[in-house]
């Protein structure tokens, strides 16, 4: 598997709290390599609902050491299909 990039979605696994950190269990997808920590190495921006940063404050994006993410498969599009019948169904008159 090639390793988290830009565009990515990922889970956070782990986080400066370790496993038991408020973001663990998330789904989030990778922004944007923010640089190389001394300690965590690569760091990335990663965006999603309802994440803590490390000051407590609740917003949609948050950086992460790589090794804190897990990839996984993008979310698949949901749609309704007997909505999408309905609406390509052709209009009949009584």
């Amino acid at each position: 598997m090639k390793p988290i990039q830009a565009g990515d979605h990922a889970e956070i696994i782990e986080g400066a709290l370790g496993t038991k950190g408020p973001n663990v269990g998330k789904q989030v997808r990778v922004v944007i390599l923010r640089g190389e920590h001394s300690e965590h190495g690569r760091i990335w921006k990663v965006e999603g609902e309802g994440l803590i940063s490390e000051y407590g404050a609740v917003g949609t994006t948050v950086d992460c050491a790589q090794s804190w993410l897990r990839k996984i498969e993008p979310p698949k599009p949901t749609s309704d299909i007997s909505t999408e019948k309905e609406v390509d169904a052709p209009l009949t008159h009584s």
